[in-house]
């Protein structure tokens, strides 16, 4: 696999921030800004004093010129902690792999230049490697982009087990990108559910590619699942390629329903289609936005 971005591409993401649908509270100085009391930076505005507040913050000009007891409100800057699941399973190979490590690079970029926290796992996971790896700095991208392109495919899928693995070794609930085709023999939503179940704030990127429903009509063919090793012999007939596509769209599109159903951000990843388009798509889901 070669190098995942170009100095320009580097640029223009220099140019990007992640979002949160949420307020999540952060332990050290980033890039996210919120509103807090007595919380330092900048100051915002005034609130309504309420019994418990500290007495510290109290704006007393305002109180001995209008007699209004309230209290100031800063605006401060604060990192979150993010996770990044790229599936690595045999089906993933290829030009999928490819498009998917180049967008789980892309969003550590961002994460990691705004001085947000990331952590970064496999599914399935690597042996003799802790579930997830934990990055705090930009120094670590060109490290995280060597990994991302040399890691090979393989193992069985069970997203979640691995799931759960990777969500016992983060500290705290933040945003959580799953990218993935998702074929899993458990289930397409198994490991998407368990992310919601603790509470992440989940976006599921689905890679996918229309060469994986593409069958040679006329001809007989020994199909094979990457993700079981299974096998059957078919004779392609134009009915059977047709069948195959058909599945191939709802599967897509029951995908897309279930993350709708249950708030999970939905993000469509086509392995011949332009990283940028998907970064568009994450822009205007409100994922990414202007820095």
């Amino acid at each position: 696999m070669g190098a995942l971005f170009t100095a320009a591409d580097r640029v223009r993401l220099d140019r990007l921030a992640l979002r949160t649908r949420r307020t999540m509270r952060g332990e050290a100085v980033g890039e996210r800004r919120s509103r807090r009391i007595g919380a330092g930076g900048e100051f915002s505005d005034h609130r309504t004093y309420a019994p418990g507040d500290d007495l510290r913050y109290v704006d007393w000009n305002v109180y001995f010129r209008h007699g209004d007891l309230v209290v100031k409100r800063f605006e401060a800057v604060e990192t979150v902690d993010v996770l990044l699941l790229v599936d690595r399973s045999p089906s993933m190979e290829g030009a999928k792999a490819f498009a998917a490590r180049r967008l789980a690079g892309a969003i550590a970029h961002v994460a990691l230049r705004r001085r947000d926290t990331l952590a970064v796992g496999w599914l399935p996971s690597l042996d003799a490697r802790p579930p997830v790896d934990q990055l705090r700095t930009s120094a670590r991208l060109e490290a995280l982009f060597d990994d991302l392109a040399a890691t090979p495919a393989g193992g069985s899928t069970h997203h979640a087990r691995e799931v759960e693995r990777a969500v016992a070794a983060v500290r705290r609930r933040g945003p959580v990108f799953l990218i993935s085709d998702f074929f899993d023999p458990a289930g397409a939503t198994t490991g998407l559910s368990r992310l919601v179940h603790h509470g992440f704030e989940t976006t599921a990127v689905h890679v996918v590619d229309a060469a994986d429903a593409d069958l040679p009509v006329g001809e007989a063919v020994r199909a094979v699942d990457r993700e079981t090793g299974e096998t059957v012999d078919v004779d392609v007939t134009p009915a059977l390629a047709d069948a195959v596509h058909g599945a191939w769209r709802r599967r897509v599109e029951r995908l897309r329903a279930w993350s709708n159903a249950h708030e999970v951000t939905y993000v469509r990843l086509d392995a011949d289609r332009p990283l940028w388009d998907a970064v568009q798509d994450l822009w205007r889901l409100g994922v990414l936005g202007d820095r």
